[in-house]
């Protein structure tokens, strides 16, 4: 069972200008709260993994979106969606959206 105690914006850009030739700004997809779990790497066998974030219900996120992450304990982070998938809790009936963070900083 997870739990969700960090909050996650999910943004995606949008091609185009205003009609004041202003970049349209990103839309929001997520506003809300999340699960980040931080990746790592390890160097004897140069095994390397992404952080992830868990969504607590389905979300479209695409490849490619901003993810903003702020922790339970306030530490920001930031990076680029990649292999999000939905995954359906057997027991439950619930949906879960999972997302690895490339270019996390």
């Amino acid at each position: 069972m997870l739990s969700f105690p960090d909050k996650c914006v999910i943004a995606r850009e949008r091609n185009g200008y205003d009609e004041y030739d202003e970049p349209l700004a990103p839309e929001v997809i997520y506003d809300g709260e999340c699960d980040y779990q931080p990746g790592g790497q390890t160097a004897l066998s140069i095994v390397t993994k992404n952080a992830v974030v868990y969504l607590p219900k389905a979300v479209m996120v695409l490849e490619g979106d901003v993810v903003d992450v702020t922790t339970k304990l306030g530490r920001t982070l930031h990076g680029i969606a990649t292999a999000p998938q939905d995954l359906e809790s057997e027991l439950m009936g619930d949906w879960t959206t999972e997302i690895e963070i490339k270019q996390g900083t």
